[in-house]
């Protein structure tokens, strides 16, 4: 060999730069549909994006762009913010869930003490 290149201080190959970008965005991407599709129930389109963009502290466009996939680039910091606000708004689900069937049981129960 005439030449070659020392591994000291490259950059790892742009390919799996690429991929790992790939793979954040389309995370990224899905958190943000999940959040509009658990909107949507019972509404429209247009309603959801915008629930979705007041839970997770994004725009319309954003959350638009994400749900057709049109985005380009996430900056850390979004992707963190975006990530936590997305956990709590499963827990905020769960605790709704929660109270719901709490609700459910106790109304169960009321109908099958008055049958007695």
């Amino acid at each position: 060999m005439l030449w070659s290149i020392s591994s000291k201080g490259t950059k790892p190959p742009v390919q799996s730069e690429a991929a790992m970008s790939e793979t954040v965005l389309e995370d990224y991407a899905s958190l943000v549909s999940q959040t509009v599709e658990s909107r949507r129930k019972g509404r429209g389109l247009k309603a959801a994006i915008y629930d979705a963009s007041r839970i997770l502290g994004l725009t319309e466009r954003r959350v638009r762009a994400c749900l057709y996939r049109e985005i380009r680039s996430v900056k850390a910091a979004e992707w963190l913010s975006v990530r936590a606000r997305f956990a709590a708004h499963l827990e905020a689900e769960e605790r709704r869930y929660v109270a719901e069937a709490e609700l459910l049981r106790a109304r169960i129960k009321a109908l099958r003490k008055e049958a007695a």
